[in-house]
């Protein structure tokens, strides 16, 4: 046993006084009475007729200097060696990822690592200090580094689990920004260690702790909806990520109301599918959920949900003056519905693409719209025929596009307005433009400046596929670019003010930015007073849905878990708290003996 205070034994003095109090007796004048049969404590008292009499046992005496030691003690600050989890400075990596919700240890391994840290942070010395560092997709620090327990133990209680991977490789900078690989300070990691090979570069000490004990999880790994001759079908894939064959119970609900369900074997390390057909058509979402299975430890991928985008019906204008390939390619795609013309007046009707096929006209305020000859809004300044292709540039436009193969025998040079920028692009000049008139009258334009005619792109299958890029990405199926699947807490592009009603039923409002608020998984629908959609928000993270813990992670220089015998650091673990409370219980059962009186055989004695 240590002592942290020694010099506040110098307070035991006070009992002195005490003491004094007890044997400094006063001087009373003497009185003649005529019986001495009432006044029998009196005369014992009287006993004494010195300033000085031996000290007598008393119990009020006793307790008095039993809370006085109690007290000195409590402040001298004794403490003990023991084993502990940590000693000097030390930042912990508090694994928050997915993963960590796994239900193989009770309750839960993030609320068993959390148990951990808190233990830890009880376990600090007089001279220890900690840093509580949470690691999710976005890592960052809960606390400074401090040996105030009570603040750590309130960042601690803050953290929550969150439904992305761990950015291992930001958390390692984060801690070494904050100390790490120097003299004293220790990392520990509480993680069940999966994919956390980035922790094998951190410097200086560190010591893995390892949470979880089973791999055993089965997931919707899929859920997509299709448009067929006979309605809508919905296609569902069950993934065991276990070691062990499973058996479940999936069943698929439309609107909420319960369709079908089903009993997959599903094989260890393999999937089952199942497709369910003749779906109302007119449904908004559909979700697949397992409601039992025999191993499964994870709950968050036990879901998913898919909008039905069909449902959602758009008006194109189609202006030409005959062009089969064009036409059965915008045919083709569900929930758009095409009128086809020669010559209109653009401005009757209000559309939602209006495409141009080799014709000249004028397009309506802020108008979107596929133009075939550039002849169409643009005006050009000759033609080149050094059409060999030469780059394709990232964007929803050329998404899966193919343009190797295309021959085009010649086309024309546009001048086009610097936001119209080319996509695809030919030794002699761009082959396709895509852009957005944010300042101007237009909307957003894709433009293929060349006769379809000339070239033999109908004849490839990079026709239709940029033919249903560019009608999804001018006028998407719900009225806007919203996408119709995300992960949790992407940031949904949404004009401000538009409503959101979220998967629990309550109702927020998005911003400037878009609407971010997309931790819940489920099924969210949005009005923006000029368009209604929905969209869900789905888990859909296999590197997290499996769960197999990694207990021999390597950590650091060495690893953590291959040298069971190494001694654990020693920790001070003080007990003045506990004297202090005992100091308090002897002030109380003094103060209850004198409010009450000493007890008889006490007075006599």
């Amino acid at each position: 046993m240590g002592l942290l205070n020694p010099l506040a034994f110098l307070f035991a003095l006070l009992a002195v006084p005490i003491i004094l109090l007890y044997l400094l007796r006063l001087r009373r004048r003497e009185q003649t009475v005529s019986s001495t049969l009432l006044w029998q404590q009196a005369t014992m008292e009287r006993e004494a007729n010195t300033l000085w009499q031996r000290l007598r046992r008393n119990l009020l005496l006793i307790l008095q200097l039993a809370t006085l030691a109690c007290l000195v003690f409590a402040l001298v600050r004794p403490y003990v060696s023991l084993p502990g989890t940590v000693s000097g400075r030390s930042i912990v990596l508090l694994d928050a990822s997915a993963s960590m919700q796994a239900t193989d240890v009770t309750p839960s391994r993030f609320e068993v690592a959390r148990a951990r840290v808190r233990d830890a942070i009880n376990s600090l010395g007089a001279n220890d200090q900690m840093m509580l560092i949470v690691v999710d997709g976005a890592p960052r620090a809960l606390s400074a580094l401090t040996g105030d327990k009570s603040q750590l133990l309130d960042a601690l209680d803050s953290a929550r689990p969150s439904l992305d991977a761990a950015n291992w490789s930001a958390a390692v900078a984060l801690a070494v920004s904050t100390g790490v690989g120097v003299e004293d300070t220790t990392v520990l990691v509480f993680s069940d260690g999966a994919d956390a090979d980035d922790l094998s570069v951190l410097p200086g000490r560190a010591r893995f702790i390892p949470i979880g004990s089973s791999g055993e999880n089965v997931a919707v790994s899929t859920l997509t909806l299709r448009r067929t001759l006979r309605g809508l079908s919905a296609f569902v894939r069950v993934t065991n990520y276990g070691t062990q064959e499973d058996r479940v119970l999936v069943s698929l609900r439309a609107d909420g109301a319960l369709v079908d369900a089903r009993t997959l074997e599903v094989p260890a390390g393999a999937s089952a599918e199942w497709t369910i057909a003749n779906l109302d058509p007119n449904v908004v979402a559909v979700d697949a959920r397992i409601d039992e299975a025999q191993r499964n430890f994870l709950g968050a991928d036990d879901a998913a949900y898919a909008v039905n985008a069909a449902n959602a019906t758009r008006h194109a204008l189609l202006l030409t003056r005959g062009n089969r390939f064009l036409e059965q390619a915008l045919a083709s795609l569900p929930g758009l519905r095409v009128t086809r013309a020669v010559t209109a007046p653009l401005d009757v009707q209000t559309y939602d693409l209006y495409v141009l096929d080799n014709v000249t006209a004028t397009l309506p305020p802020f108008a979107n719209a596929l133009l075939v000859g550039a002849q169409a809004v643009f005006t050009t300044s000759g033609v080149f025929s050094n059409t060999a292709y030469a780059r394709t540039e990232p964007h929803p436009v050329t998404r899966n596009v193919d343009w190797r193969s295309v021959n085009v025998l010649d086309a024309r040079r546009v001048d086009a307005p610097s936001w119209l920028r080319p996509i695809i692009e030919s030794e002699g000049g761009p082959l396709v433009l895509a852009g957005e008139d944010i300042q101007g009258n237009l909307g957003r334009i894709v433009l293929i400046p060349f006769d379809l005619r000339r070239s033999d792109l109908p004849l490839q299958i990079a026709f239709p596929i940029l033919v249903a890029n560019s009608v999804e990405w001018l006028a998407p199926p719900q009225g806007l670019n919203v996408p119709l699947n995300i992960k949790p807490g992407e940031v949904v592009p949404m004009p401000e003010g538009a409503r959101v009603t979220l998967p629990s039923g309550e109702e927020r409002v998005a911003d400037r930015r878009g609407f971010a608020q997309t931790d819940q998984l489920g099924v969210y629908t949005f009005d923006t007073g000029r368009a209604r959609g929905a969209f869900a928000v789905n888990f859909n993270n296999a590197s997290e849905s499996r769960i197999a813990p990694n207990p021999d992670l390597q950590v650091g220089s060495a690893n953590a878990s291959a040298d069971p015998a190494a001694p654990p650091p020693l920790s001070q673990r003080e007990f003045w708290h506990w004297m202090a409370a005992v100091a308090l219980i002897l002030l109380l059962v003094e103060w209850w003996i004198y409010q009450r009186g000493l007890p008889a055989r006490t007075r006599r004695t």
